[in-house]
């Protein structure tokens, strides 16, 4: 990544700022962009010490933005998103908006501008809750939610773009994400959740039985694929899985974590199904391996463990 020029959208967002910091360590010249609805400054904290490094505050809807910002970018990280599924269930017009076209005016600017990768952070959601298991990139989509449908639609105009415009396209699809800086919201990923739950003392919640299964991937190899993908030309037009493709039940990860956090009097507690939840999810990692050398250097528990000191030095636990 030695003197490429990129841009990072959604850069101070938690997988986006992760990405931003392995880019600068390899001598990448970063642009960040962000509105700042999700993203938190204090993520950039040690890219805004880089002189490689410039932020700006945007959205990806303002196409004009985006056309400037392109000028002489050579690498194009779409993370900016609408990112919540149960959210997305309430505004499903700004979900649209954002995810497909805010994804079109990404495409269209760097079409323009020439730019000679695209990489996409897609998700495991377009695949639902479809009873084939682990998930491969050829089966068919059946998104539950609309920020599945979303998620999908996006896709589709980043293959038909590499079709039609021949740029050189990569979608990646994440399998639940985790690490440092995820934030601990209502609407965000269910580790983090979970590990604010247990260090305030209270009841990690878990919607449904518990036996649902998710494969968690740790934030350090969806970076790493990142990477691999912005450097690839054999991913031209093709979608990929990104995880750890080794599941493990909801149940069994929060003991686990109760366990390893070193917390007593924590008991899980158990509520209904949510609307748009799937039951059971994980990938095939086969064509990320042939086409990336991708192979996932974490599972769920050697990924938490890693989370958890980070955890505890940021909030002196």
């Amino acid at each position: 990544m030695e003197g490429k020029r990129i841009l990072v959208t959604g850069a101070a967002g938690f997988i986006g700022s992760n990405l931003v910091d392995a880019l600068l360590s390899q001598g990448a010249v970063v642009i960040g962009l962000d509105n700042m609805f999700n993203g938190r400054m204090e993520n950039l904290e040690s890219a805004q010490k880089n002189k490689k490094f410039t932020f700006y505050k945007g959205d990806i809807r303002d196409y004009d933005r985006l056309l400037h910002l392109m000028r002489d970018i050579d690498i194009v990280y779409h993370e900016a998103a609408f990112t919540s599924v149960p959210q997305s269930i309430i505004m499903p017009q700004l979900c649209n908006d954002v995810n497909v076209s805010g994804t079109l005016n990404i495409l269209n600017a760097a079409r323009i501008r020439d730019v000679e990768k695209i990489v996409f952070a897609s998700s495991s959601s377009v695949y639902g809750d479809t009873p084939t298991l682990p998930k491969h990139e050829n089966m068919k989509l059946d998104p539950i939610s609309p920020y599945g449908v979303a998620k999908q639609a996006a896709e589709a105009y980043l293959v038909s773009y590499n079709r039609v415009y021949g740029l050189n396209t990569t979608a990646l699809r994440y399998f639940n994400v985790f690490g440092p800086r995820q934030k601990d919201s209502t609407y965000s990923g269910v580790i983090a959740i979970f590990l604010a739950q247990i260090f305030e003392g209270k009841n990690p919640i878990i919607f449904g039985d518990g036996k649902q299964s998710r494969d968690f991937t740790y934030v350090k190899d969806v970076v790493r694929a990142n990477i691999l993908a912005g450097l690839s030309k054999e991913t031209a037009g093709k979608v990929l899985n990104i995880a750890a493709g080794k599941p493990i039940g909801l149940t069994e990860l929060t003991k686990i974590m109760i366990q390893e956090s070193g917390k007593k009097n924590i008991d899980i507690e158990y509520t209904s199904v949510r609307n748009g939840d799937i039951l059971h999810s994980y990938g095939d990692m086969n064509l990320a391996k042939q086409l990336l050398g991708y192979e996932a250097q974490y599972d769920a528990v050697s990924g938490f463990k890693e989370y958890l000191d980070y955890y505890k030095a940021k909030f002196n636990l």
